[in-house]
C-alpha cells in the first residue's frame, strides 16, 4: 500500500509541481522512467492510428474495383506461353472487388511505422535542445539529465492524442462516403469545423510541455525558471507553428 501511495504521490507532484519533482529526484535519475514514457507514447500512437483507421473506415460505404494481386501484370501474360510458370494466375480476373472501408483501414495502418518512430526522433531532438539550451544559459547540463527532461515532456502528448481522437470521432460520426475518390475532400470538409479545437489542443499541449521543460531545465542547468522558459519557449513555439501552418 505504501508503494502505491509513493507512486501516486510522485505522479501528483509531477503534474502539479514538476520543478519539485525534478528537484527531489534529480533529472538524470529519472531517465529510465522518462524512456518508458516515450515508449508508451509510441505504443499509444500506434493504437491511436489503428482507432482512427477504424473511424475513417466506418465512414466509407460500398466497394471498389482494384488490381488483382494474385494475377501477374498483363505484359507478363502476353510475353509467355500459357504453360509457362511465369503465367500462372493469368487466368484470374485483372481486377477484383474490395470493401472500400477495408482499403481505408489498410492505408491508415501503413502509417504505423512512421508514428512509432516519430516519438523517438522527437525525443532525440528535444534532448539535444535541452542540452544545448542549458549550455547556452551557462549551466552544467548532462546528456542523461537533458534526455530525461525531454522524455517527460512526452506526457502531455497522451492528452492530445485522446482529445484528437475524440474530436475526429465527433466530426465524422454522421459522415457517409460512397465514392472513394472523393473521400479525402469529404473528410477535409467534415473536419474543417473542428480544426480550431484541434489547434487549441495543440497549443495547450505545448503550454504543458513548456511547463515541464522549463521546470526540468531550471534544475538541470541550475538557472531560474523564467530564463529556462524563455530558452525552451522559442524552439517549442517554432515547432508548434510548423505543425499548425
Amino acid at each position: 500500500m505504501s508503494a502505491l501511495h509513493s507512486v501516486l504521490s510522485a505522479v501528483r507532484q509531477f503534474l502539479l509541481d514538476p520543478r519539485a519533482f525534478f528537484e527531489d529526484r534529480g533529472t538524470a535519475s529519472t531517465l529510465p522512467l522518462a524512456a518508458l514514457v516515450v515508449v508508451g507514447l509510441a505504443i499509444a500512437l500506434a493504437v491511436g492510428v489503428t482507432i482512427l483507421g477504424g473511424i475513417l473506415a466506418g465512414t466509407v460505404d460500398g466497394t471498389v474495383m482494384v488490381d488483382n494481386p494474385d494475377r501477374p501484370p498483363q505484359g507478363i501474360c502476353d510475353a509467355f506461353d500459357n504453360d509457362s510458370p511465369a503465367t500462372e494466375g493469368c487466368e484470374e480476373p485483372a481486377e477484383i472487388e474490395r470493401d472500400a472501408g477495408s482499403l481505408v483501414r489498410e492505408a491508415a495502418n501503413g502509417f504505423l511505422g512512421t508514428v512509432v518512430v516519430a516519438p523517438f526522433l522527437l525525443w532525440l531532438a528535444g534532448g539535444v535542445t535541452v542540452y544545448l539550451g542549458g549550455l547556452l544559459a551557462g549551466g552544467d547540463t548532462s546528456l542523461s539529465g537533458s534526455f530525461s527532461v525531454a522524455g517527460w515532456a512526452a506526457v502531455p502528448e497522451f492528452g492530445r492524442l485522446v482529445a484528437g481522437i475524440a474530436i475526429l470521432q465527433f466530426a465524422l460520426a454522421d459522415v457517409t462516403i460512397t465514392n472513394l475518390e472523393t473521400a479525402p475532400e469529404a473528410v477535409r470538409t467534415a473536419i474543417a469545423p473542428v480544426e480550431p479545437y484541434i489547434a487549441l489542443a495543440t497549443v495547450l499541449t505545448a503550454a504543458w510541455q513548456l511547463y515541464i521543460l522549463s521546470a526540468g531545465l531550471s534544475i538541470e542547468a541550475d538557472i531560474d525558471r523564467p530564463r529556462a522558459a524563455a530558452i525552451m519557449g522559442v524552439p517549442l513555439a517554432l515547432f508548434v507553428l510548423s505543425t499548425l501552418l
